[in-house]
């Protein structure tokens, strides 16, 4: 599949992508039209957001999950999750990829000599997951974003309820230089009649949501643990944040049902409002299709929220020493991460192993990090990714940046593995060893820990 990753010209197809796909899901039958699915999108927290919607139904239903980008293997991309027996959370076995593999490849060599053009990689692990989740006989899929909305190769979905996490600014060469810009191509997975649930905070975003949402005739709920301007069409939904420690949080919801001290496995703040806005697709699917989601308990929810796991999101791999992985890549990851080691291990000493993907908004990110970091290695990476040949910055370049802004002792180290070889030394009770800066990084250390 290697062969179907775009050249850089071409890593967002535009209109025509859409096009392709539409075309390619035809030859395949459309069975992404077979099942009921939420589709979630935003800036940050989309992946996990989609995970944690996954978790609370997979309580009661088989699930599909298609999320990216993986960290080590692209069979994370594509899960079936169920609770009917046992917990499972399975990524998608090599026989049954390499089996759809065979079956799509036939139909891809076929576009490939159509006016269409060959599908491009994250089009068609999207269409492997789609048919894998009508063989698995799923009886809901969550779907993210992979980048965007509008354009973007899971759009070809009929969802029940649409997601927008947020919207800040990435992939600006891409969607816009402006939130507002990024907001209207996010908002294009807003579909006629849907219900519609979002965390975007910004005036200006709101209004583009609102509108989007008044046009499509969508309901929309955001959520805030502050009040918002907002329409009389749309709903406010709060939550409470009453603890939060290394074991994760405990929060309280308010939406059509009242949740007192749920807590939720993950690290963090900011995971607090992602959790909300799971809540809260439970809670209009249940508006939407009561035969599936009302079956859906107190405790159902509870027990997602609790179970739920995200590789590479405050992460601890490590207690002795502690080793914490996070895949922040651009300034708004960045500042949630800051919050929460700040406010989760105040008294550490943050020893942190840096790289950041060429493109990125290096400064920014630095800018976030660095004010709480005692000692900086900085590394980098290179591999072929569905972006393509895909670097990070030069070490040096990052300790350049770094100077402006950070005191701190700063080196640099050849690969991620000399990097962790390197923190681990003179490393006491005190310290936190934090590797960020990129989710290709958190791969490649995630491949070094299995080793």
């Amino acid at each position: 599949m290697d062969f179907f990753i775009p050249p850089p010209e071409k890593k967002y197809p535009g209109e025509l992508g859409l096009k392709r796909m539409e075309k390619l899901m035809e030859l395949l039958g459309n069975p992404q039209l077979s099942y009921q699915t939420i589709h979630v999108g935003g800036t940050s927290g989309k992946g996990s957001t989609a995970t944690i919607i996954a978790s609370i139904l997979a309580q009661k239903y088989r699930v599909g999950l298609h999320t990216s980008p993986h960290l080590v293997r692209v069979n994370e991309r594509v899960k079936v999750m169920s609770n009917v027996k046992v917990q499972m959370s399975n990524d998608i076995p090599d026989e049954e990829f390499a089996l759809l593999v065979n079956e799509i490849g036939p139909i891809v060599k076929q576009m490939e000599k159509s006016a269409y053009g060959a599908p491009s990689y994250f089009e068609i692990v999207s269409a492997m997951a789609f048919l894998y989740f009508k063989k698995q006989r799923v009886d809901i899929a969550v779907i993210e974003v992979g980048m965007g909305g509008t354009w973007d190769a899971t759009n070809v979905i009929k969802p029940l309820v649409a997601v927008i996490t947020n919207v800040g600014l990435d992939h600006t060469e891409i969607l816009g230089s402006s939130v507002e810009k990024i907001a209207e191509d996010k908002a294009g997975i807003i579909k006629p009649g849907i219900k519609v649930v979002s965390g975007v905070k910004q005036k200006s975003v709101i209004k583009i949501i609102e509108n989007t949402c008044k046009d499509k005739d969508a309901s929309l709920s955001l959520i805030s643990r502050a009040p918002l301007a907002i329409s009389a069409r749309s709903a406010l939904i709060k939550y409470k944040v009453k603890k939060i420690d290394e074991k994760g949080s405990i929060f309280d919801y308010f939406g059509i049902n009242t949740y007192k001290n749920l807590k939720l496995s993950l690290l963090g703040r900011h995971q607090v409002e992602n959790a909300a806005i799971a809540v809260r697709v439970i809670e209009k699917l249940s508006v939407v299709i009561r035969q599936l989601a009302d079956q859906l308990s107190v405790e159902d929810i509870k027990t997602g929220l609790k179970k739920v796991f995200i590789p590479g999101r405050l992460e601890i791999i490590s207690k002795k020493p502690l080793v914490i992985l996070d895949g922040a890549h651009n300034p708004e990851k960045m500042r949630a991460l800051v919050s929460a080691i700040k406010e989760i291990f105040p008294d550490k000493k943050v020893k942190a192993i840096i790289a950041i993907k060429s493109g990125k908004d290096a400064q920014g990110i630095l800018k976030e990090i660095l004010p709480i970091c005692h000692e900086v290695i900085f590394t980098r990476f290179r591999l072929m990714t569905d972006l393509g040949d895909t670097y990070s910055y030069e070490p040096e370049e990052l300790i350049s940046k770094a100077r402006l802004v950070s005191r701190a002792p700063l080196a640099y180290a050849r690969s991620a593995l000399v990097a962790l070889n390197d923190a681990m030394k003179n490393t006491d009770s005190d310290s936190l060893i934090l590797i960020t800066g990129s989710l290709y990084l958190v791969g490649e250390v995630k491949k070094i820990c299995r080793k």
